[in-house]
């Protein structure tokens, strides 16, 4: 997708030694999904909060946050994804868990001592 300059209003963008002040980013930083797959969990929080800032930046200004948006639900996704992913492993760990404590019980009960062997 390409890009102009044309569907951003510009604004009266003051420079600052402040980064936080200083904001006149025309697109997001870009991550292709194999990137974001790659992401452990503590830098994709704080990559979509990152871009949640950029995204409150952009609309005070009155600048389109479209783009922020868009790199915002990529990464949200991809949250929502590991998140199913470790509940659906927890589920999975407990059942096993059930179903090897009966098993356990079961062959403890059915198993003769040795005492009763001799």
């Amino acid at each position: 997708m390409i890009l102009t300059e044309s569907i951003f209003k510009k604004g009266n963008n003051k420079m600052s030694n402040k980064k936080s002040k200083n904001f006149s980013k025309d697109a997001p930083e870009i991550y292709n999904m194999d990137d974001i797959g790659y992401m452990s969990d503590d830098a994709l929080y704080d990559r979509a909060n990152r871009l949640e800032n950029e995204r409150s930046r952009m609309l005070n200004s009155g600048r389109e946050p479209y783009l922020w948006e868009v790199e915002i639900a990529y990464l949200r996704r991809e949250q929502t994804m590991r998140k199913t992913r470790t509940d659906i492993h927890q589920e999975y760990l407990q059942k096993f868990s059930a179903n090897v404590k009966n098993n356990n019980s079961e062959a403890s009960v059915e198993e003769p001592t040795a005492t009763e062997l001799n």
